[in-house]
């Protein structure tokens, strides 16, 4: 029981001066230490909560109030806080996220598996006037839920809140910045910053947007650009989307593929993100279209699983990323190209190897020695 109730059922209605803050205070030192494990169950639980949702943001970090600050928060004039209880930002969680509509998504988590003290929760978001400056986030009291609370590892949490901030890393970015120039309110920026401090606040929010939109974009564009591949792919540029779009349903690359590890006794690895970063090594090549890769692929269908095995000689590998044959095919080109300083170029620039003038030799001679056996063959 706190202090300030102890005196009162000690002294029923005699009046005396009791010091609130210091009871609050007393009360904190009692509870730091629980109030510090809640703060990092409510933590594991939120990242726990954001995974199991495929929810990818930022970060979430969280803190507890510090006594000197509780103190410093209790002689505010306008707080009027008779128990700790009623100090509902002791504890704090922070999610930021990449995207602002992401934040209304973790907020619909938030909702859902905590109880939220809708009195001292507050979307500061829809409190800000369209003339007015200011960029601010979404701000949730929160308490472990009755269903939670019925478990042994939360019961004692029964009574502890925590303040959840929510906001997108722009809006992160104005709190910090703001945060850090000191002033606080619009009263108390000088008449002539205010309105830099609104364009600047709207700059923002278009940038917020603006990302929201590209991202949705770019989803849309990832989901139809399989089909585009199929139906005309010598308009289809090489990007990192159409380049992974075209490895998944390529047969030539598969076929390649599977060739390639057969020679190094290796599975090959089916994540092919790491490869589709590189689609600056097939321009190197001057390839730009998935039209020409197909068209190259075809063409060279013979001679880049002989390359590998040349050029990997003995080596075996226990898994080889999906795509692996544009990798050779690059080499195949730069070998027909008979250009050790074009070779030398690329190795140095890729930091492909530790000794480019020497692999670049070897790409030319090995090119040569294919070429001559093919010729031959014929």
């Amino acid at each position: 029981m706190p202090l300030l109730e102890i005196y009162r059922s000690k002294l029923g209605d005699i009046s005396i001066p009791v010091d609130v803050n210091a009871s609050i205070l007393s009360e904190y030192d009692d509870k730091c230490a629980l109030y510090s494990d809640f703060t990092t169950k409510v933590y594991e639980l939120i990242k726990g909560l954001l995974k199991e949702n495929q929810l990818f943001v930022h970060s979430v970090s969280y803190r507890i109030k510090d006594r000197a600050r509780l103190e410093k928060k209790l002689k505010e004039k306008d707080k009027n806080y008779q128990t700790l209880n009623d100090v509902t930002d002791i504890s704090g969680i922070r999610i930021i996220t990449y995207f602002s509509d992401d934040v209304d998504k973790v907020a619909t988590i938030v909702e859902k598996e905590f109880t939220v003290d809708r009195e001292n929760s507050v979307d500061k978001r829809a409190l800000m006037d369209p003339d007015r400056f200011g960029y601010l986030s979404l701000h949730y009291v929160v308490q472990i839920n009755s269903d939670r609370l019925k478990l042994t590892e939360y019961k004692r949490f029964s009574t502890c809140k925590v303040e959840t901030q929510i906001r997108s890393i722009l809006q992160h970015a104005w709190a910090e910045i703001e945060h850090d120039l000191g002033y606080k309110g619009e009263l108390a920026v000088p008449r002539e910053i205010r309105r830099r401090f609104s364009r600047l606040a709207g700059l923002l929010e278009v940038a917020d947007t603006e990302f929201t939109a590209i991202r949705d974009s770019l989803l849309k564009y990832e989901g139809s650009i399989a089909k585009e591949i199929a139906k005309s792919p010598a308009e289809v540029l090489i990007n990192q989307a159409s380049l992974v779009a075209y490895v998944e349903i390529s047969e030539i690359v598969k076929e390649l593929d599977e060739s390639i590890a057969s020679i190094t006794e290796s599975n090959i690895y089916k994540d092919i993100q790491s490869i589709a970063k590189d689609v600056t090594k097939l321009s190197f090549v001057n390839i730009e279209t998935i039209g020409e890769l197909d068209r190259l692929l075809k063409e060279n269908k013979e001679i880049i699983p002989k390359f590998a095995k040349l050029w990997i000689g003995g080596s075996k590998y226990k898994e080889l990323v999906k795509g692996i044959s544009l990798f050779y095919l690059v080499y195949v080109l730069l070998g027909k190209a008979k250009s050790v300083e074009n070779a030398y170029t690329y190795f140095s620039k890729y930091r492909i190897g530790s000794n480019p003038r020497k692999d670049s030799q070897e790409l030319i001679d090995i090119s040569a020695k294919l070429i001559s056996e093919s010729k031959a063959h014929n």
